[in-house]
């Protein structure tokens, strides 16, 4: 039998470990995103129902953040975690409209592969494709209004 000094603090150790293992559940630091909001235009007109996405480039490292276009065209931000804002930093901006060939957003009980399958992308590769894209956005820490007027034509 262990004398009761030496329980005493085997227990004291062990719920130190514990208390310190729930401190931070998360071994990942939060890192700080900048608000970012803006509107597409094409060719004067709002862009409804747009991905909007910026994605870290040049000195730039992490993930992207992401928006959808309302009917004003006007979209805000969210990481990938769902948290608002972006990662300050440059950045490669695409816009994305990949709806059925009228330009309606597909129903919500479409399969996955059908709207691959039916739809199409209705913004220019040149403003659409990661690969194409010229347009580039500087998230500063305060973050900002990003309005970008493109042309459809």
């Amino acid at each position: 039998m262990l004398p009761s000094y030496n329980t005493t603090a085997f227990h004291l150790c062990l719920l130190l470990l514990i208390a310190l293992s729930g401190c931070n559940s998360s071994n990942t630091p939060e890192i700080p995103l900048a608000p970012v909001a803006g509107t597409v235009m094409a060719d004067g007109q709002p862009v409804v129902k747009a991905m909007v996405t910026f994605f870290p480039n040049g000195d730039t490292i992490g993930k992207p953040s992401f928006g959808l276009t309302d009917e004003k065209g006007h979209y805000e931000l969210n990481f990938v975690d769902d948290r608002k804002g972006c990662l300050p930093g440059k950045h490669l901006v695409t816009i994305s409209k990949f709806a059925q060939p009228d330009g309606s957003p597909f129903p919500k009980d479409m399969a996955p592969e059908m709207q691959t399958a039916n739809g199409i992308e209705h913004i220019p590769a040149r403003f659409s494709s990661s690969q194409q894209t010229k347009l580039y956005a500087e998230v500063s820490a305060e973050g900002g209004q990003f309005p970008f007027e493109i042309s459809l034509k």
